[in-house]
């Protein structure tokens, strides 16, 4: 029976050849768009999973309440692990990590470089799964002085050379000894390092870590096998009160290491929401290509009716008919998943471009072969499900009769799948392009300041203790306009704390406010307007010492009319606003202006500088050569502004190429198959079309009669694909501080070019058909 189903299913493949290659076709690309996608969402679930303990592992959460609001962080004193580790039995190990890391010069094997390094206590190659080609987890950091790297950097280094035992030198000062190479990171992993130092070494040259106030680091630790979290946290739950400060409302919490790539540390989803709309997205498709299948399957019925009633007649039945039908449709899914893993092997390197990420089509892994068998069988039931038991609805008598026709049912049904095609294809076209407008509006969208022209140089050496010597000799180049000394870049400013009292108010100590530490030239470079008093001078240095400028926003809260000469107080300190300067954003426009102080202290960690147009190079030369004149040891590394501000919507940029590619596939497989039912509707009204010719009926007549019955299809698809993108989109847009209306234009563009693409796949079929012979169509049996 096996191989009778399977030589009438070739039968029918060969010789319906165009409608073959039409579901072969479709199906094909309809499940590749589904495997690339399942390749990437199985990739983002597994981060972190692969830790033989990652059941036991948790990120060590600090919760802290402003403004009556409690946010969850990742960021800890450097002191907090040790102590929980003390205080807490069900706490096995515990670690610091240096998250942000030190970039670091690094001299090895006679070469000088600037590297990222990373710190940890000696738990973290016994907690994590990380593992290390030479040297022994337990013994790598007994040394403070030891240093651990992956393989890649051994072979950049070291080549085919042992690194055990040989010696890195950093920022010029410091001495430390290779103990262990590390196998280079899994992709799927939130720790990205290649070097690794003992945080024994980071407490000897960084003196921070001993403070409670001072959150720098992130912290994790591995729970007893049988230790309950919910119990771990409720003891964790007045640490700081017990432990730390009885009036502190600061508490800590645990969070699995396995969901923080998913999830925020305050439970919400992050990375999950792309993963949703990524697997709707492949869903969508895969029932769009589906539908073509079904769409097809059931409009030529009439042509396999009297198979289906010989084999009634002899005794099949109805169970045995569904399955025969089944088969095919699994064959043909079969078939198509070889065109498919095609289609997939020429894309992915695109793929992993636009998502930066390394998948791989392994033939030989568990998951990778149960996503493909899982995409094959349920394509195949997807697709041949209806028709199969639409196919063996047929009576015996009635197809012995000649009577094939169902009524209305097939027809109704294929209108329903042709509208929900479609309404699918423009619900994605919309939202594709209203992401695109919404992306395009924040990287356009005024920051509050100038970054055009402006460059930066990270603080190390001696650019510290040289920095009027180095602004002076910087500014005697006409290519450049200013330079200034600041904290941070006015661009993901990461210090912020409460306790600022104003108007003798307590409830203002609740207030989160964002610091920066800037010289006098700040405004120079990046052309900030003060709204109102100044700010910091070259000749006010001495008096500006306990002085304050605030932003607007700031200015808000402190009351209506002018803030200047009130003043701000921290504990004993007490400073005078002498300017508010005009609101810019100093993180992405996804959040909304903060509270910021802005302090003129010497606190610096990076140099800022405005070149003059048209003189880049003559400028970065200079830049160049005045920094390696002052901070010999130290190349200089410049970079601009405004790349960085790029690095924000890198997320937004994936999310709309991907939507994008796909997009334009939905409209594909949609297309194919509106052109493979319009060619049927040709085919089975051959004499109805050569009778109009003879009677007069152009071909301009005929065409818009066959237009007419799709593009009904594709008008209501509109209308109901519509209030459901708007209200996909505006809910989109409402999670941007900063974002554009809604554009109502976007849905006419995209109706019209949905429209215009199914009138014109229509219209050439009907077009064909309408220009043969009237007399061949006469004849045709």
């Amino acid at each position: 029976m096996f191989l009778f189903n399977l030589k009438i299913a070739y039968q029918n493949l060969i010789r319906n050849k165009g409608y073959s290659f039409i579901n072969i076709f479709g199906l094909a690309i309809g499940m590749a768009c589904t495997i690339l996608l399942l390749l990437w969402v199985n990739h983002e679930m597994s981060f972190d999973k692969f830790h033989k303990k990652d059941k036991q592992l948790f990120q060590i959460v600090n919760w802290q309440t402003y403004s009556g609001q409690e946010y969850g962080w990742g960021s800890i004193p450097g002191k907090l692990v040790d102590a929980l580790k003390e205080e807490i039995p069900e706490i096995v190990r515990g670690t610091n990590y240096n998250g942000w890391g030190d970039n670091s010069l690094v001299f090895i094997n006679g070469i000088k470089n600037y590297e990222k390094v990373m710190h940890a206590d000696a738990d973290f190659f016994q907690m994590f799964s990380f593992p290390l080609l030479k040297g022994s987890p337990d013994k790598v950091f007994e040394d403070p002085f030891s240093l651990v790297i992956s393989e890649k950097m051994a072979k950049k280094y070291f080549g085919d050379k042992d690194p055990i035992g040989q010696v890195v030198q950093f920022d010029t000062k410091y001495d430390l000894t290779i103990t262990g190479v590390l196998k280079n990171l899994p992709s799927n992993s939130n720790f990205k390092f290649d070097f690794i130092a003992p945080f024994k070494f980071k407490k000897k040259t960084y003196n921070g870590w001993k403070y409670w106030g001072n959150h720098s680091f992130f912290g994790f630790v591995e729970l007893d096998v049988n230790a309950n979290r919910d119990k771990v946290n409720a003891k964790l739950n007045s640490f700081y009160k017990d432990h730390v400060d009885k009036e502190s409302t600061e508490r800590i919490t645990l969070f699995p290491v396995s969901e923080t790539h998913l999830y925020s540390l305050e439970g919400e989803e992050t990375g999950m929401k792309q993963i949703k709309v990524f697997l709707i997205i492949a869903l969508f498709i895969l029932l769009i290509a589906c539908f073509n299948f079904m769409n097809l399957s059931t409009a030529r019925a009439s042509k396999r009716a009297k198979e289906i009633g010989i084999k009634k007649a002899v005794g099949s039945s109805k169970s045995k008919l569904i399955k025969q039908f089944l088969f095919e449709s699994i064959l043909l899914s079969f078939i198509a998943i070889n065109f498919a893993l095609m289609i997939v092997r020429v894309f992915l390197p695109e793929f992993n471009t636009i998502l930066a990420r390394s998948l791989t089509l392994d033939y030989i892994n568990g998951t990778f072969l149960a996503i493909v068998f899982s995409v094959v069988i349920i394509t195949g039931l997807l697709a041949g499900i209806y028709p199969a038991f639409f196919l063996t609805s047929y009576k015996t008598v009635d197809v012995i009769k000649g009577v094939t026709n169902s009524g209305n049912k097939g027809v109704n049904f294929r209108k329903v799948l042709v509208v929900f095609q479609f309404t699918l294809t423009v619900v994605l076209l919309i939202s594709t392009l209203t992401i695109s407008l919404q992306t395009k509006f924040l990287k356009n969208t005024s920051t509050g300041l100038n970054k055009s022209n402006v460059v930066f140089v990270n603080l190390n050496g001696n650019m510290k203790k040289m920095r009027e010597s180095i602004k002076e000799e910087l500014s005697r180049d006409p290519s450049i306009i200013a330079s200034s000394f600041s904290s941070f870049l006015p661009i993901g400013i990461h210090n912020n704390g409460s306790g600022h009292e104003w108007n003798n108010d307590e409830s203002s100590k609740e207030v989160l406010i964002t610091r920066l530490y800037t010289d006098f030239d700040f405004v120079n470079v990046f052309k900030t307007p003060m709204l109102e008093g100044r700010f910091y001078s070259k000749n006010h240095l001495k008096t500006d010492s306990n002085k304050l400028v605030i932003n607007e926003t700031l200015a808000r809260l402190i009351g209506k009319g002018s803030v200047l000469n009130k003043t701000i107080k921290q504990g004993n300190e007490s400073k005078q606003i002498i300017g508010v300067i005009k609101d810019f954003n100093f993180q992405s426009l996804h959040a909304r202006i903060a509270p910021l102080m802005i302090f003129n202290e010497v606190n610096y960690g990076v140099l800022t500088i405005r070149i003059a147009p048209n003189t880049t190079s003559r400028a970065l030369t200079h830049i160049e050569k005045v920094c390696q004149k002052y901070n010999p040891d130290f190349p200089a590394v410049i970079n601009f502004l405004e790349n960085r501000y790029e690095t924000q919507y890198r997320k937004e940029d994936s999310t709309i190429a991907i939507l994008k590619y796909f997009t334009i596939l939905t409209i594909l497989i949609s297309c194919l198959g509106l052109f493979g039912l319009a060619s049927f509707m040709a085919e089975e009204k051959t004499k109805e079309i050569g009778v109009r010719k003879v009677l007069g009926a152009t071909v301009y007549n005929l065409v818009a009669l066959f237009s007419k019955e799709f593009t009904k299809w594709v008008i209501l698809a509109n209308i109901i694909a519509w209030p459901i993108a708007w209200y996909i989109m505006d809910y989109y847009l409402s999670k941007y501080a900063f974002h554009i209306d809604m554009p109502w234009w976007v849905f006419i563009v995209v109706g019209l070019l949905v429209l215009g693409i199914s009138v014109l796949t229509v219209a050439y079929q009907s077009w064909k058909s309408a220009n043969q012979d009237p007399v061949k169509s006469l004849k045709y049996e």
